[in-house]
């Protein structure tokens, strides 16, 4: 049987290569004597071959996961042969298992891709857009038995970001050491904000009027796999801190009492304090209606990012 799991959440690629695996050793192969991996950046076609070619050791059949074989730079140069020994696999539970997981999103013109990404069991895992990722963290802590308020939810999601490997490892922090529901102050208290400074360096070249820049940032995160609705969230979510600042006016006399107030990390708070001198209020308030009703045409103009944004430049 011929499985295909990429995309550019490798978290949950991996965990469902991780699931065949479990089923994998539970049915046939107890002693795990059977599972083999092969790292596909540096395997060669005899590394392959040979792989598949040698029988299991005291079963009928073994699993053989090949990780990142689309990094391989000599793959142009033989994925016929490898496509010709694909062909002949029968689709079929009697047969070995070979898994290719991928942790990235390949080059879809390759003759490879094209065949992999027609088997039965093919599946790409994209970056979770918001709304998903709130439902998949809500999810895990409901297999801890616990719940997350949705306060401590978005806290959590500002802190870490859209990386579920870091997610998950902070939820079973949580879940650890925390005895009731999940709550804002469990996160301050527990949790390690992990600071994107491209999103501060963005509001600096906006408020600076440096519009070239602020682009090449933007295009920079798309281009690098970042979903367009995290950054958009993003921004909205510092230039509604920016607001909370600019309007407590002399109350807000040093970074170290917005800490205080806003309830953020330094780091953050040093941010918001240098950039709300970039800015008036009833500015902040104007940039601010503006990316609200961006994040409305977002949502109804799929595929038109880059020139969303673009404008969103333009007019700030």
């Amino acid at each position: 049987m011929l499985f295909f799991y990429y995309g550019q959440d490798s978290f949950r690629a991996n965990q469902k290569v991780r699931a065949i695996k479990n089923k994998f050793k539970e049915k046939v192969d107890p002693s795990g004597h059977n599972v083999q991996h092969l790292d596909g950046e540096l395997i060669s076609p005899d590394d392959f071959f040979q792989a598949v070619s040698v029988m299991g050791f005291l079963a009928d059949k073994k699993l053989i996961i090949i990780k990142n074989i689309f990094d391989n730079k000599k793959l142009k140069t033989w994925q016929d042969q490898l496509i010709k020994f694909l062909d002949g696999q029968a689709d079929s539970p009697d047969e070995n298992y070979i898994i290719f997981l991928q942790t990235s999103k390949p080059d879809s013109r390759l003759k490879l891709y094209k065949k992999l990404s027609k088997l039965k069991f093919s599946e790409e895992f994209e970056i979770l857009k918001p709304v998903q990722l709130k439902t998949w963290v809500q999810k895990q802590f409901s297999k801890h038995s616990k719940t997350i308020n949705l306060p401590a939810l978005e806290l959590l999601i500002t802190y870490v970001g859209n990386n579920l490997w870091q997610i998950n490892n902070e939820i079973n922090k949580l879940v650890s050491f925390t005895k009731n529901d999940v709550s804002e102050e469990d996160i301050r208290a527990l949790v390690q904000a992990k600071v994107d400074e491209n999103i501060f360096n963005l509001i600096d070249a906006i408020g600076n009027k440096n519009k070239a820049l602020a682009l090449q940032l933007i295009e920079e995160k798309l281009d690098s796999g970042v979903n367009h609705q995290y950054i958009l969230t993003m921004i909205i979510r510092q230039y509604r801190l920016l607001i909370k600042a600019k309007s407590l006016g002399s109350k807000a006399k040093n970074y170290f009492a917005l800490m205080q107030v806003l309830k953020v990390p330094k780091f953050i708070a040093q941010k918001t304090y240098q950039q709300s001198a970039l800015y008036k209020l009833d500015q902040l308030k104007k940039i601010y209606k503006y990316l609200l009703y961006l994040d409305e045409k977002f949502k109804s103009s799929s595929g038109q990012e880059k020139i969303l944004f673009a404008k969103m430049i333009n007019d700030l």
